[in-house]
């Protein structure tokens, strides 16, 4: 049988990033997160955690997420630029204004706004919880939840850093062209 030589349809900005924040960065970070919390729990089953303790580990959670969540989305983000997997937006659209250029002040405001999230969500879901707190598959419950959503959020934003980056790059690039026909005009 024959290969098809076609090359992959770009996907548009949109749809890529919903993608990606929601099933990649969101739903697999909760899965993982609640599995992982299990697993560190198994052997304590009849553990109770009140909402000191469920802030506490959510919001050091949250800063891992979003930091880990951004060192391993932007070098992804960026080979999926360069194989044209989506095509970029357009300039001044949605939150790329709100992320730095810079890789340092990004990476820990992203860990700062997941840990924010992440420790406001899980403050008030465990509002609801019976006064005696959560028990370890509530709080697996719990944090899978909050993980996906803190990793949807931390995904968007990293997603946007590199964005902006391409859009500023392209900018100067237009910028150096327009200036070289003005010179060799």
């Amino acid at each position: 049988m024959a290969k098809s030589s076609k090359t992959p349809k770009t996907k548009s900005f949109k749809s890529y990033a919903l993608n990606k924040c929601l099933i990649g960065y969101g739903v697999v970070n909760g899965i993982i997160n609640g599995a992982i919390f299990a697993g560190l729990h198994a052997a304590t089953p009849d553990a109770m955690f009140g909402m000191a303790e469920i802030v506490h580990d959510l919001a050091f959670t949250g800063l891992l997420l979003g930091m880990l969540l951004f060192a391993c989305v932007v070098p992804l983000t960026r080979m999926d630029l360069r194989k044209n997997v989506f095509s970029l937006p357009g300039r001044g659209a949605g939150t790329f204004a709100l992320t730095s250029g810079s890789y340092a002040v990004s990476i820990i405001a992203v860990g700062a706004l997941a840990c924010v999230f992440m420790t406001g969500a899980g403050a008030l879901l465990s509002l609801v919880l019976p006064a005696a707190g959560a028990t370890v598959t509530g709080m697996m419950f719990l944090k899978g939840l909050v993980c996906a959503f803190g990793g949807a959020l931390a995904g968007w934003f990293t997603i946007s850093f590199v964005v902006r980056g391409q859009q500023r790059a392209d900018a100067v690039a237009e910028a150096h062209a327009a200036q070289a026909a003005e010179l060799a005009a």
